[in-house]
């Protein structure tokens, strides 16, 4: 089932305002998980996160952001319900017909972002999102982890990966060149001028921001670590 948002305020960040690569393009949307695939291990990943969050069969989970739908899959054969969420319909498409494949009816589709999803069921044990609040400035950032907060329930856990930065702002020069060349080495020059494209025009911050807003936000941080070059993963339980 694909629900749709109400219009946001005027004055709100526009989540659909292309910021990077343009996910909402039907076609980059049906190479996403094969370029992906190239260095990630999306069932890997995803028994991970599962592992990390503790989740249980009687279980609610959203998945922020959920692309292709790499973690809901796998979330929905185990829990009882995964609210599947993301900003392009080109990526949530992709998504359904996953789970209608699979024969899962307890995925519910929700065409929205960080900042525009409004959940109507009850607070939920755990939210996960991968690799999607980078396309968020960082003000729009600290509201959506509010927004998160507010979605869980006491004791739910979030689970957050994604491109956050810990090197001296002094070495970026360095550091961007050994990413991109590492991205050309590893998957090709299409996700290397992918890797461009994100550095040049989308939102990646630092890790003592990303730290300072999950704070402010009321969440307890249980788990920071680095599973992957340039990006960290959280664990983070609303207490």
């Amino acid at each position: 089932m694909n629900h749709k948002t109400a219009a946001a305020p005027s004055w709100q960040y526009d989540e659909r305002v292309k910021a990077g690569v343009d996910y909402e393009d039907a076609a980059i949307a049906a190479e996403y998980d094969s370029r992906h695939a190239k260095f990630r291990d999306f069932e890997k990943d995803a028994r991970v996160v599962m592992q990390l969050l503790d989740l249980q069969p009687e279980h609610t989970v959203i998945d922020l952001g959920c692309g292709t739908g790499a973690f809901v899959i796998p979330a929905a054969r185990s829990c009882r319900k995964v609210y599947a969420v993301d900003i392009s319909q080109a990526m949530l498409d992709r998504c359904t017909e996953k789970a209608r494949a699979a024969g899962l009816k307890n995925v519910e589709t929700h065409c929205a972002g960080f900042l525009s999803y409004e959940h109507k069921g009850d607070p939920v044990d755990a939210i996960v999102s991968v690799a999607a609040l980078h396309h968020l400035p960082d003000f729009w950032k600290a509201v959506a982890f509010k927004r998160m907060y507010d979605m869980l329930k006491p004791g739910g856990k979030l689970y957050l990966f994604d491109v956050i930065f810990t090197f001296p702002v002094e070495s970026y020069q360095i550091e961007f060149n050994c990413w991109v060349n590492g991205m050309a080495e590893k998957a090709g020059q299409a996700m290397a001028q992918e890797t461009i494209v994100h550095i040049r025009d989308e939102y990646s911050t630092f890790d003592w921001v990303i730290d300072g807003m999950l704070e402010r936000a009321g969440f307890k941080t249980d788990l920071k670590r680095s599973d992957f070059p340039y990006s960290l993963s959280y664990v983070c339980v609303r207490p």
